[in-house]
């Protein structure tokens, strides 16, 4: 009985670990500038920045849209996201274009 009782407890640990917020973060990096970023993680309103200081990173944990947008990019900037380890977005620009990164995830 007790082995039934502590499989039971073993597969509901395991359930719930599924279900748990995903850990996000998103980064800039590169040589060059950025006259404006704008930011976006679930449950939380849109952020902009004029000229962010770079590296620029922020972490986030819940399930969503997560969006990054540069513009006025000098110089070479790159975008990354990475969800619970793994890259799932990476965007390079050179002067002059504007850059982004988003991705969903199912909520």
């Amino acid at each position: 009985m007790k082995t039934a009782a502590l499989l039971v407890g073993v597969l509901l640990a395991g359930a719930t670990g599924c279900a748990a917020a995903p850990s996000i973060r998103v980064s800039v990096e590169g040589t060059g500038t950025t006259d404006q970023l704008t930011y976006t993680f679930p449950g939380e309103q849109e952020r902009t920045l004029r000229n962010p200081d770079l590296p620029f990173e922020r972490l986030g944990k819940r399930k969503g849209r997560v969006a990054i947008r540069l513009e006025g990019v000098h110089g070479e900037l790159t975008c990354t996201i990475v969800v619970n380890g793994r890259q799932v977005k990476t965007a390079t620009s050179r002067a002059g274009a504007a850059l982004s990164c988003d991705h969903s995830m199912a909520v």
